[in-house]
C-alpha cells in the first residue's frame, strides 16, 4: 500500500497524539501517587528513606489510612447451630465432643474443617446446617453430615509432626485445594519447641492426601494459632497474604505472647508451595513477659509482669493470666484487626490453684469469683500494624482502640470464644464457644454462633 503525503502526515499525527495522551497519562498518574506518597508519608510520620516504594503501596496506604475503625456495635447477632457428636472416624475419640473449637470455613463457605477432641489430635469436616435465629440453643439445627471423617494427625504415618505428647491443634486454613494445619505442644516446659505446622496437600481427601511438614513458623508459639486472610487491597503494602496468630489454650507463659498476636507471611511460596522448613513471617503484633500487653492509659510506667497478671491491684482491665485470643483477622474494607478469644479476673483478680467463691478448685490460673470469666475482644489499628511492620514502632508498642467482653446472648454469659472464621462475601462471622453446647450428659462439644456485620452507620464506625 502506498502512502500519500497528506495521509502520511496524518498517521504522524495519531501517533504524536497518542504517544503524548499516554505520556500526559503516565505523568498525571505518577502525579498522584506523589500526592498520595507525600499524604501517607506525613500520616505515618515517614522520612524520605523509610518512603512506600511503588505506586500501588502508595495507593493501598491511601486507602488504608482513609478507612473507617469499626466499633463492636458493627456486629448484630444472628444465630446459631449445633454439630453432632457421633463418631466420625475408627478410633474411639473421633468426635468434637471436647473439642476446643478450633475450626475454618472451606473455601466453598457451605462447610468447616474442625478440630477434634484432643485425644485424637485430628481434623474433620462437617457441611454447616442451617443458622436459626435464636437465642436458645434447643431451636438450633444439629449438624450431623460428615463430609470427611476425623483423621489423626499425631502417629500418623504419612507426616511427621515434630511433636510427641502434648499435641494440639491451634489453627486450620483452607489455601486453594491444601489444607495448613497449625499446632503447638501445648506444655513446652523448656519452651525449645519449634516445629508449628504441616500441610494436607488435597483438603478434599483428608483420609488418603499426601501430606508434608513439619514447618518451622518464625515465632515459634507465639505465631502458631489461628489463620486469616490480609484483604487483596492490602497484600502489597504488607507483602504478604495471610495472617497467622497465637493461641489460648497452652500453659508456660514464658514462652508465650502475653496479648494477641498478628504475623504477615505467605503461605502459598512458603508452605504449599515450599519444601518443609523454616517460614519466615514478620511480627506486626507480638508481646512477651519482658513487654506485655498493659493499658498505657492506666499505667504511666510498664507494670511487673506477675503482680499486672494476676491483676493484683485491680486497674488491669486489658490481658491477665487468664486471658488468651483465640481467632484475629483484618475486616475487608475498615482499618481493623479484630482478635477474639477469653478474660477473666478484671474484677476479681486471679489466683493459681485456689478454691473459688463457688467450692470449685483450679488446676491452674483462675479467677476467685467464678463468674468473672468471659469471652473478650480487642479491636486494633491496621495503621498502628503497617507501622510495626515499617519499624516505626514496636509490635509491643502497639495499643487496641477498643476492647472488652465480647456481646454474646446473655444466656452464654461466661463461656469462652474457642475459634472464629469470617466469611467476607456474606459479612458473616462465626464463632465457637468451647464446651458450650450439652448434647449429652457428659458431652461437652462447641457451640457455634454467627454474629453479621451490619450497614455501615456513622454509630459504629469512627475515623
Amino acid at each position: 500500500m502506498c502512502l500519500t503525503k497528506h495521509s502520511t502526515q496524518l498517521l504522524l499525527l495519531i501517533v504524536v497524539s497518542v504517544f503524548g495522551s499516554t505520556c500526559v497519562t503516565k505523568a498525571s498518574a505518577s502525579e498522584q501517587c506523589d500526592d498520595k506518597r507525600q499524604e501517607v508519608s506525613q500520616y505515618l510520620g515517614l522520612n524520605q528513606k523509610k518512603a512506600l516504594l511503588t505506586c500501588s503501596q502508595v495507593n493501598q496506604a491511601y486507602e488504608l489510612i482513609h478507612s473507617p475503625k469499626l466499633d463492636i456495635s458493627a456486629w448484630e447477632y444472628e444465630g446459631g447451630f449445633r454439630l453432632s457428636t457421633k463418631r466420625a472416624g475408627k478410633a474411639e475419640n473421633s468426635t468434637i465432643d471436647f473439642s476446643l473449637g478450633i475450626f475454618s470455613l472451606s473455601t466453598s463457605k457451605k462447610s468447616m474443617f474442625v478440630a477434634s477432641n484432643p485425644r485424637l489430635g485430628g481434623i474433620g469436616e462437617f457441611l454447616i446446617p442451617p443458622i436459626i435465629k435464636s437465642e436458645d440453643l434447643r431451636d438450633f439445627v444439629k449438624g450431623e453430615t460428615v463430609l470427611q471423617n476425623f483423621i489423626p494427625l499425631i502417629n500418623n504415618p504419612r507426616v511427621s509432626t515434630g511433636i510427641g505428647g502434648y499435641f494440639r491443634i491451634t489453627g486450620i486454613k483452607q489455601i486453594d485445594n491444601a489444607l495448613m494445619v497449625n499446632y503447638i505442644n501445648w506444655y513446652d516446659a523448656t519452651a525449645t519447641e519449634t516445629d508449628t505446622s504441616i500441610m494436607i496437600w488435597d483438603a478434599n481427601n483428608l483420609a488418603e492426601s499426601k501430606m508434608y511438614g513439619p514447618y518451622q513458623l518464625q515465632g515459634a508459639a507465639h505465631a502458631a494459632g489461628w489463620l486469616s486472610e490480609i484483604p487483596s487491597n492490602l497484600t502489597d503494602l504488607f507483602d504478604a497474604s495471610h495472617i497467622t496468630g497465637s493461641q489460648s489454650n497452652a500453659a508456660i507463659s514464658s514462652r508465650l505472647s502475653i496479648g494477641p498476636t498478628a504475623f504477615a507471611f505467605n503461605p502459598r511460596k512458603d508452605v504449599i508451595y515450599g519444601p518443609s522448613g523454616f517460614v519466615q513471617t514478620q511480627a506486626l503484633l507480638d508481646f512477651s513477659m519482658k513487654n506485655p500487653l498493659y493499658d498505657h492509659s492506666v499505667y504511666e510506667y510498664q507494670p511487673e509482669f506477675k503482680p499486672l497478671s494476676i491483676n493484683e491491684d485491680g486497674l488491669n482491665k486489658m490481658w491477665t493470666l487468664s486471658s488468651g485470643a483465640s481467632f484475629g483477622f483484618i475486616i475487608p474494607g475498615t482499618r481493623t484487626y479484630l482478635t477474639l478469644g477469653k478474660s477473666a479476673g478484671h474484677e476479681s483478680g486471679i489466683g493459681y490453684k485456689i478454691e473459688q467463691n463457688n467450692g470449685h478448685k483450679c488446676g491452674g490460673p483462675c479467677p476467685y469469683d467464678a463468674s468473672d470469666y468471659y469471652s473478650f475482644y480487642w479491636a486494633w489499628d491496621v495503621v498502628d500494624l503497617l507501622k510495626a511492620k515499617l519499624n516505626l514502632t514496636m509490635p509491643y508498642n502497639l495499643q487496641p482502640y477498643e476492647h472488652g467482653k465480647f456481646p454474646l446472648p446473655a444466656r452464654y454469659k461466661g463461656l469462652a470464644i474457642g475459634g472464629a472464621d469470617y466469611d467476607a462475601e456474606q459479612g458473616r462471622l462465626f464463632i465457637s464457644l468451647t464446651k458450650g453446647d450439652t448434647l449429652g450428659k457428659y458431652a461437652r462439644p462447641p457451640l457455634f454462633l454467627t454474629y453479621k456485620r451490619k450497614v455501615s452507620t456513622l454509630k459504629n464506625e469512627t475515623k
